[in-house]
């Protein structure tokens, strides 16, 4: 049974105050996707538009992909000789011909990309004013409520996606006995799909692309690419389409087929008709639907068009079983479920009644003008409602938009980008007491590890896996086209098992360290070793590696991204071989290794301290390109590592607070979530709040911009366009700011802003398996309680002294320490498995 961590009289929320900050809602329908309200069960998911006469429903199942494992590009193979040529070109100095030569032999092509499923359509037949509207997504119940009258009668609706039984389930009704007369019908943006009857449901079923390329002909062929693109040029490299999105015969019928079917239940009579164009309902006041959606997909390595499974038999199944069930049964599985998560964790920051009261949308306009700290509460809660939504045991992990997308050439292949948006979609995980929702992650490392040996052994003759910068369903682990300072980035496997040293490091699970941590780690280790050359002046780099995204002008004024040894590629070797040795000694195996990878940690490159006063982003101290850069690879090991702190090195604690200064404020959208996590590790809540206040900007539908991010009405992260790593990055900063456990000690409100004057948070986890529970008013801690789930020592920091109860007995009173120049108080004390222990402040 789950620890209570808190006494009930302390960490009780005013259940009215904290309801009431657990709705979005407007009094409009959405006008475009990015207004509509996300539902998802971890499988399927939905945008839910709110419309009154054409309600719109778009549909996502989290396997629906183009391409198959047949698609999958593998012809690249680093040469001995092509490699001594750019390492040697790489110690001249001579960045820009050597960044060149990898460009044209080290790089392969964009991978495939996530799908829209589908289109749920219900169309209203009756007429008359429509009055009283309001739409809502209940992130407490995970629920989306469309309500309003129409000539004077009341209708309401109901949606929400369940995990249990893997459907979504929408409900309709009238205040008058006869009141709903209804249409409801599929669309899709495949040509592939057809809608028909099928016994007592409608379905629609059709096949995703074969192959799908974002990339133009044009820039395919400046590149010299045609040859990596058989699918759309011969082998004279003329083009065989006029289009890059390809069906059927065009790509020799490859493809994932899908299916989904809805069931219309009439629990008071009426009139129902199912037909190959529709489903017809009137004559009732009251109506639910049950949808399941299925694919083909049968795994990474197989195909779905020849080995995958049936998704009509399998959406079949899903449906016939979810309809043994009610609509008040299926209503209370899924708030049990979902409920089991999401209630693990309460906070609460107070605004005025006021703005209590006002809808989402205006809420942000006017978050400028007048601070609302519940809408910041509400922002971190929605944070937790989707990664529940979107991420389940047995699931994918989620991908640059969760679950949720609408086009079948989207950004950025709506795929899996590693550099960082991934890891940053769980970097909340485990301290937002969701470890659950983690393990998608935790298949997808193994699955790419398994592909990654391949590529590692083919592609670099070297022992391990390997990674690159980004991955789809099919798990590709080659690199990318074109763009080196994003493509060739090896690096991948390093900061995806940090995920898993951090699962070991909050739960102590020996067994999880043995059967999946430690292979998996000591494999990422493994092809580090083998790839670090000698630099000429007694240092281990990498022999050629980037700054994700971002390029210098080197000293013959050429502009690159290449070079060895950058600050991130280096720190993320260091932490990797540490861990790897970390965990060896804990299961007492692998002396051996562990000598080689001590031996080469004490020769990498060091962390250097620029002109500036800054962390150097590169080996060398290079002039930026563009010196406000929206990404801060280099302070990988203060966050999300924990190399630099001011307990460990104050020098190089300072040199990232230059380096964030120099970076400036204004970011995108997942960039002002890297940057509230890094002032809050660096101690400075106001700051971190002020990056807050930035992200609270109203993005408005319409042209997309690379820069000026922000939320959109419906609360989701605008890069621009939509990117889900915003919001996780926003909530995993939230939690920094009000508590840390990084540095080896529970650091209680380490980074709280004076806008935050008063408030309460329970659930929370910290490293060591304790959770907790804090209240503070006029900003400073009043009390609290931690439970200690495994029974280990505990050390506690906070700004003011406290003693420590077991019980009503003192159990030990903390003492003053100095850190960085600020004078704290640390209490060290033993705890007992399962035992709740009270924090008063003195």
């Amino acid at each position: 049974m789950r620890i209570i961590c808190c006494f009930i009289l302390l960490c009780i929320l005013q259940e009215g105050i904290y309801a009431h900050g657990l709705k979005l809602w407007y009094r409009h329908p959405a006008e475009n996707w990015n207004e509509a309200l996300p539902i998802g069960n971890g499988r399927s998911g939905a945008m839910v538009f709110g419309k009154v006469d054409a309600e719109i429903l778009q549909l996502n199942e989290n396997t629906l992909y183009s391409g198959e494992p047949a698609t999958v590009y593998k012809n690249v193979k680093i040469e001995p000789d092509v490699f001594e040529k750019v390492v040697t070109l790489m110690k001249k100095g001579k960045y820009k011909e050597g960044t060149e030569i990898v460009r044209k032999n080290w790089l392969g092509r964009l991978h495939q990309y996530y799908q829209p499923f589908a289109d749920l359509h219900i169309k209203n037949n009756q007429t008359g004013a429509i009055d009283s509207y309001k739409r809502e997504l209940n992130i407490a119940d995970a629920i989306a409520y469309t309500s309003y009258t129409q000539g004077g009668v009341s209708y309401e609706r109901e949606v929400f996606a369940s995990n249990p039984d893997n459907v979504i389930v929408i409900k309709i009704k009238s205040g008058k006995p006869d009141g709903i007369d209804i249409d409801l019908n599929f669309s899709s943006v495949h040509p592939t799909a057809i809608q028909k009857k099928k016994n007592d449901r409608l379905v629609i079923s059709g096949k995703a692309p074969g192959y799908v390329e974002r990339r133009s002909f044009q820039e395919i062929e400046d590149w010299h690419d045609q040859y990596k693109h058989p699918e759309l040029y011969d082998e004279n490299n003329k083009r065989k389409f006029d289009k890059r999105v390809l069906y059927g015969a065009d790509i020799n019928n490859l493809g994932m087929t899908f299916e989904a079917q809805i069931k219309p239940v009439l629990p008071s009579g009426g009139v129902c008709h199912v037909s190959d164009s529709s489903i017809s309902v009137k004559g009732t006041d009251e109506v639910y639907f049950v949808l399941s959606l299925a694919t083909s997909f049968n795994g990474y390595k197989k195909s779905p068009s020849k080995e995958g499974v049936n998704p009509s038999q399998k959406a079949s199944v899903i449906l016939d079983q979810a309809m043994k069930y009610g609509y008040d049964e299926l209503r209370a599985r899924h708030l049990q479920d979902y409920k089991n998560l999401f209630d693990r964790v309460k906070i609460e920051l107070p605004s005025t009644n006021e703005q209590y009261l006002l809808p989402t949308d205006e809420r942000i306009i006017r978050f400028a003008q007048k601070d609302d700290p519940d809408l910041s509460a509400l922002l971190f809660q929605y944070g937790r409602y989707l990664m529940i939504s979107a991420s389940r045991p047995g699931g994918q992990p989620m991908n640059l938009q969760g679950i949720w997308n609408k086009d079948v050439v989207p950004m950025w292949n709506c795929g899996y980008t590693m550099n960082i948006n991934l890891e940053m979609n769980y970097w909340m995980a485990e301290s937002a007491n969701l470890s659950e929702c983690h393990e998608p992650l935790f298949s997808l490392i193994e699955e790419l590890a398994e592909s990654g040996k391949e590529t590692a052994r083919n592609m670099y003759g070297q022992r391990g896996w390997v990674a690159h910068h980004n991955t789809s369903i099919w798990r590709e682990t080659y690199p990318n086209d074109n763009a080196v300072e994003a493509s060739f980035w090896p690096m991948v496997q390093g900061w995806l098992c940090r995920h898993l040293w951090e699962r070991y490091c909050y739960f102590e699970d020996k067994d999880f360290l043995k059967d999946t941590a430690y292979p998996l780690t000591k494999g990422a280790a493994e092809f580090f070793s083998d790839w670090l050359v000698e630099d000429g002046k007694g240092h281990l780099v990498t022999p050629f590696g980037i700054s994700p995204e971002n390029r210098f002008i080197a000293p013959d004024g050429q502009i690159t991204g290449g070079c060895m040894g950058s600050t991130m590629d280096m720190a993320i070797i260091k932490e990797t071989f540490e861990h790897t040795i970390k965990m060896a000694k804990i299961l007492d195996t692998d002396d051996e290794f562990c000598r080689e990878l001590s031996d080469k940690l004490e020769r990498l490159l060091p962390y250097k301290i620029g002109s500036k006063g800054q962390l150097q982003e590169w080996m060398y101290d290079f002039k930026e390109v563009e010196p406000m850069h929206r990404h801060l690879s280099h302070l990988y090991g203060f966050y999300p590592g924990n190399q630099i702190t001011p307990e460990k090195n104050e020098s190089l604690f300072n040199a990232v607070r230059k380096t964030l200064e120099l970076r400036g404020d204004a970011a995108t959208g997942w960039s002002m979530g890297w940057k509230i996590n890094c002032w809050a590790r660096m101690l400075d809540g106001n700051h971190a709040y002020k990056i807050i206040k930035n992200l609270f900007k109203p993005v408005q539908f319409g042209p997309d911009k690379r820069y000026g991010g922000g939320l959109y009405a419906n609360l989701l992260d605008a890069c621009p366009p939509f990117q889900i790593d915003g919001n996780f990055g926003y909530a995993a900063g939230v939690i920094e700011m009000l508590l840390q456990s990084h540095a080896g000690v529970i650091h209680l409100l380490p980074a709280l802003p004076d806008v935050w004057k008063e408030g309460q948070i329970s659930g929370l986890k910290a490293r060591g398996n304790f959770e907790l529970c804090i209240r503070w008013k006029n900003g400073k801690l009043c009390d609290g309680t931690i439970v200690s789930n495994n029974g280990n020592q505990c050390i506690l920091r906070t700004a003011a002294p406290v003693i420590i109860k077991a019980g009503d007995k003192i159990l030990t009173v903390s003492a003053p320490v100095k850190t960085n120049g600020k004078t704290y108080y640390q209490a060290s004390f033993p705890t007992q498995k399962r035992k709740s222990y009270k924090i008063e402040v003195l």
